[in-house]
């Protein structure tokens, strides 16, 4: 295929972001395709994506890495998006890039991007291309975001990344990649998959806003799962269990109220290290006459996992109530190390905090 004719007449973008490090790429996608004389669309994952075109299209599935592997609404995207079976596809992630004395270093994606694109090949569709992109790491619940040019450097790295990947892939070429991370993701797979079982509540719990807060709204506004509440007469956020640790509550707060509670993650593992799920699982075994070490490995894992969901909810619930109490409030809102950490904005701003 020649680089100056088109392979397809339309591509459909379909984009899980949370920043915004997935959408800019899924933008600079959208902008190669229009260059090339294709018709682009993006869509936010979730969103009807209808077959609006007749002639030949490419199907995109773009979203960030997740505990070393897909979130689960990139995931659900590939399984749930219509008209897949004949179409061509590519699967391009986002991955937390970093930059250090002036070197720039990928990030890890392991299972992120072929895990959906398996989802599209047994779906039917022909699978055409799977990247990984580097972006700036914005996971600053826990750590401070780049300095405004290291972050600046690394995206320019994933824009020159992205602008590769998508002239191969909208000509028609394959562009397939990651086969060493891959190797890796599949041997800790077990450990993505309790991030997204058990670690992603957790985390998802270590939210809270300050006395900063104004209750304008924004997060709750901006929360692509609806995961942030406004309660009470005083309209305090409150993180529920559909959070995905997205950071876009974060990254939007006008005000910087929005916090982590590192040290609150260390009762949250506390608790759950209590023996009470094997307690709880014996107490169930006995009273059923549950036998075979099968069925007791279950009601031990599920007894486990509602006593996670409980504590957590339970502590989770002590930290938010304590924060409306006069001193109290005060000394958990500072008990944090996010406060004083450099907050990460997007790739369309980057300043300092």
């Amino acid at each position: 295929m020649t680089a100056d004719r088109k392979a397809y007449d339309a591509a459909d973008l379909i984009v899980w972001s949370g920043t915004g490090n997935s959408l800019h790429v899924a933008e600079r996608v959208a902008e190669s395709a229009r260059k090339a004389g294709t018709t682009a669309r993006v869509f936010a994952a979730g969103a009807q994506v209808d077959d609006g075109f007749s002639a030949a299209r490419l199907l995109g599935f773009l979203g960030p890495t997740h505990g070393f592997t897909a979130p689960w609404p990139l995931v659900k995207a590939a399984i749930r998006t219509p008209n897949v079976r004949g179409a061509d596809a590519f699967v391009l992630v986002t991955r937390g890039g970093t930059r250090v004395a002036g070197r720039s270093l990928a990030g890890f994606e392991g299972t992120a991007a072929y895990i959906p694109a398996a989802i599209l090949a047994m779906r039917g569709a022909r699978v055409r291309g799977v990247g990984a992109i580097d972006m700036p790491l914005n996971w600053t619940v826990a750590i401070p975001a780049a300095s405004p040019e290291n972050a600046a450097a690394v995206i320019a790295r994933g824009e020159a990344q992205v602008d590769a990947f998508a002239s191969r892939v909208l000509h028609g070429e394959s562009s397939f990649g990651g086969f060493a991370q891959l190797a890796l993701g599949l041997l800790i797979l077990p450990v993505s998959f309790a991030y997204m079982l058990i670690a992603r509540l957790i985390l998802g719990k270590m939210f809270f806003a300050d006395e900063r807060c104004t209750s304008c709204g924004t997060c709750a506004k901006s929360c692509p799962h609806a995961a942030v509440r406004l309660v009470g007469a005083g309209r305090i956020p409150y993180w529920t269990y559909r959070c995905h640790n997205c950071m876009r509550c974060m990254s939007k707060c006008p005000t910087q109220a929005i916090q982590g509670a590192q040290g609150w993650l260390l009762l949250y593992v506390g608790l759950i290290s209590l023996p009470v799920a094997a307690s709880i699982a014996s107490a169930i075994s006995e009273a059923i006459g549950i036998s075979g070490a099968m069925a007791t490995s279950f009601v031990s894992l599920l007894s486990g996992y509602l006593w996670t969901v409980a504590a957590v909810w339970a502590a989770y619930l002590v930290l938010w109530l304590g924060l409306r109490i006069p001193g109290l409030g005060f000394v958990l809102s500072r008990a944090t190390l996010t406060r004083f950490y450099r907050l990460y904005r997007g790739p369309e701003e980057q300043p300092p905090r």
